[in-house]
């Protein structure tokens, strides 16, 4: 079975996609406590996402902490299974492919952890870590040891330094030596989740750059995942908003940055700190009130009313009806990018009569 015109989403770039997910489902069970252990209810954690990757190009997945972001990227990799949907890479499903076949794609999709340390053994030294996966697949041959030092080399790491252990370089620098374990079986898609977040600012610049010019020289495509809107903004050339478990708005970086029409898409790009501080002061924050919803028993209708300030400040109640009992589509309303709202438009929002 491959990936048919009709089941490819529209999107700016002609080329097909590399990496895609078709209504992507994953719901954990939530079990009671006691020897019988009996399922009492499902969390929620990703329903009906849909994304496409296309090659050489960066897609950001971004949204608050616990939105589904992570869980969204292992099912991209099948890394867990979906409970419904798929996924296809080149234009193949991937999604229920045996462990050998599998095993075999995972030469050409990889992942970079968000923490560095938790994700290297530190009981191996960095040239074994990175000749680890060339072993696993056969592929450390004569030359093996040449590939290692040229691993190093390519994320800007002295090649010397391949006896040391993980806890002997830095934040950033071990960062470096995970890119280049992932990028030891050549990869054609790396999927990044949070991988600066745990650095600090002045790392990340170094990072994101190294990044950038891995995909220039590589030919990479990045699903890049994160909750910092000002780094998604460097590299990302396409945006994906997360709220809940669904994709509530996406498109191109600077339309989405210059333009968002979902209310929670405002907040977050309002959020975003402005380096002139005569801008920063005069700028207009939109804050959003109350808890994010328990994914074991998410909202009807929209999933964001209940924290919205265009359903509680601006809309009638005919208008909250409609917000409380359907399910706003991820369409184009006018506004140049799909967005999941049933109001979506400008900030400010649209204002009722």
């Amino acid at each position: 079975m491959t990936l048919t015109p009709e089941a490819t989403q529209p999107a700016a770039h002609s080329a097909p996609p590399i990496l895609a997910a078709r209504e992507l489902v994953k719901h954990f069970p939530v079990r009671s406590g006691g020897i019988l252990r009996r399922t009492v209810g499902q969390i929620h954690a990703v329903c009906g996402v849909s994304l496409d990757v296309a090659p050489r190009e960066t897609l950001a997945l971004v949204g608050e902490s616990g939105c589904g972001k992570s869980t969204t990227a292992r099912l991209m990799l099948d890394l867990i299974p979906p409970t419904s949907g798929s996924v296809y890479y080149d234009g193949q499903p991937i999604t229920g492919r045996s462990r050998a076949a599998i095993r075999v794609l995972r030469q050409s999709l990889q992942i970079v952890f968000q923490d560095p340390f938790a994700s290297l053994d530190p009981r191996m030294p960095v040239s074994a870590l990175l000749a680890e996966p060339l072993r696993i697949h056969g592929r450390y041959k004569p030359g093996g040891e040449a590939r290692v030092r040229e691993l190093l080399e390519l994320v800007g790491l002295n090649p010397e330094h391949g006896a040391r252990y993980p806890h002997e370089f830095s934040g950033g620098q071990r960062q470096r030596i995970g890119i280049a374990r992932a990028l030891a079986l050549e990869p054609r898609v790396l999927v990044l989740d949070e991988p600066v977040s745990a650095l600090d600012v002045s790392i990340q610049a170094g990072v994101i750059n190294l990044l950038e010019d891995l995909q220039d020289r590589l030919g990479l495509s990045y699903l890049f995942v994160s909750h910092d809107l000002s780094v998604v903004r460097h590299i990302a050339q396409r945006v994906a908003v997360m709220y809940l478990g669904r994709i509530v708005e996406s498109g191109p970086t600077d339309d989405l940055f210059a333009a968002p029409a979902h209310p929670y898409t405002q907040a977050l790009v309002s959020a975003i700190p402005v380096p002139d501080p005569h801008r920063e002061r005069a700028r207009r924050r939109i804050v959003l009130t109350g808890d994010v919803p328990n994914p074991a028993d998410p909202p009807s209708g929209c999933r964001f009313r209940t924290r919205c300030p265009t359903f509680a400040q601006r809309l009638r109640p005919d208008e909250q009806a409609l917000c409380i009992d359907s399910a706003p589509e991820l369409v184009d309303r006018g506004d140049g990018h799909p967005a999941a709202c049933h109001f979506a438009g400008p900030s400010p929002p649209r204002l009722s009569p």
